[in-house]
């Protein structure tokens, strides 16, 4: 048998092919990244539009209710509501002086006092 050394093998296939695998889990990693960043601005785009819609309806619905606002405004003015009284023979009549009371103060803060009040008297039990 002959004493000749058998050529080491080269480390530098292995070193290749290390490089190589960690390159194709680095492109793995990042295609990854990428496809959620786009899944990402799918659902902005598509919250967004639904957010348009709403506001679009929103839009129609004020119009609507300002549109009744005055259809009801139209409707209950002092001579129209007499023309109904007349043409449904209601009987009603319009308040008297004694009928009618007039508030000077704050309402809101009248309304207030009254509910504080009335919290008053139940927490003294």
């Amino acid at each position: 048998m002959s004493r000749r050394k058998k050529p080491s093998p080269s480390k530098l296939p292995s070193i290749l092919n290390r490089l190589i695998g960690y390159t194709l889990c680095l492109i793995l990693v990042l295609g990854a990244f990428g496809l959620g960043t786009i899944y990402l601005r799918h659902q902005t785009a598509q919250a967004a539009n639904q957010l348009k819609k709403l506001e679009y309806q929103i839009a129609e619905r004020k119009v609507q209710i300002s549109e009744q606002g005055a259809q009801i405004t139209r409707l209950t003015t002092r001579s129209s509501l007499k023309q109904l009284n007349a043409l449904y023979d209601l009987g009603l009549q319009m308040p008297r002086e004694r009928q009618i009371v007039r508030v000077l103060e704050d309402p809101t803060k009248r309304l207030y006092e009254k509910a504080s009040d009335s919290m008053l008297t139940v927490s003294s039990f």
